[in-house]
Parts: C-alpha cells; structure tokens; sequence
C-alpha cells in the first residue's frame, strides 16, 4: 500500500500532542525576548498546529523555536509559512493556526520524524507506523 492510501492528502502522520512552541512572524527583527510562546494541538515532520494568542493570516512567514522531550537542552529552530488560520473560540481567547515547515534543518526533521514515529508505534496493538496508519482507515 502506498503512502497516500493510508495518510490521505497529508504528507506525513500528526501527533496530537502538547509542547511549547516560540513563535515571531519573521519580519520581526527584535531579540529573544520579541518571541510569542504557544502550545501545539499536534506536530507532524511537515507543520504544526498551535494556539496563538492572535490571528495571523496564510502566508504569514513564523520564525519558531520548538521544545520536545527529546531534546530537553535544545530547541528546533525552523522556518514556517502560515497555511490556515481558524477564527478562535468565544470560550477560548486563542487561535487555532496551522504553520507548514519551509526551512528546517535535515538532522532535526530526521530527528522529529523518527520521534514521531517511535512515539505512533507505542501505540496499542500496533507494531509499526504503517500499521498504526492502515488501521485509521478502517
């Protein structure tokens, strides 16, 4: 089977999990402190989805700086691109807004993804990633 028969339109399986995400849109030129901190709903190899206290539009560009267990001393920096934005909750002050990766360096895009993927193949009666993802079609 290949990959599009069991991930549908997406290019890599999300996590749905909680980290700390800092986040600027790039053409914020200002230091450290100049970052915005989220939490993530999930994370794939691709993107990420996180809560933002304000509404970016699509195509907004997002400097970011991700924390995960992993790397309990490094963050992953990356560079993405704004690809939705959600109109936020009445009971919710925040922002639902989905960011796809367009620059991140190869050793933690390989190192995200094969945590992601140890993390789908904990999963309860699966063995493998592919399993786990065959059986969400059914």
């Amino acid at each position: 089977m290949n990959r599009k028969n069991h991930l549908g339109r997406r290019n890599f399986y999300r996590l749905k999990v909680t980290y700390l995400v800092n986040y600027r849109p790039k053409e914020d030129t200002g230091g450290i402190g100049n970052y915005n901190y989220a939490l993530t709903k999930d994370i794939s190899a691709g993107g990420l989805l996180v809560m933002a206290e304000k509404n970016f539009p699509k195509g907004t560009a997002m400097e970011m700086s991700i924390s995960l267990p992993m790397y309990p001393n490094k963050r992953l920096k990356a560079l993405g691109e704004v690809t939705s934005d959600f109109p936020a909750d009445a009971h919710k002050p925040l922002y639902p807004t989905r960011i796809r990766f367009i620059e991140f360096n190869e050793s933690a895009f390989n190192k995200l993804k094969a945590f992601i993927e140890d993390e789908v193949n904990k999963g309860k009666g699966c063995s493998t990633l592919k399993e786990k993802m065959d059986r969400r079609k059914e």
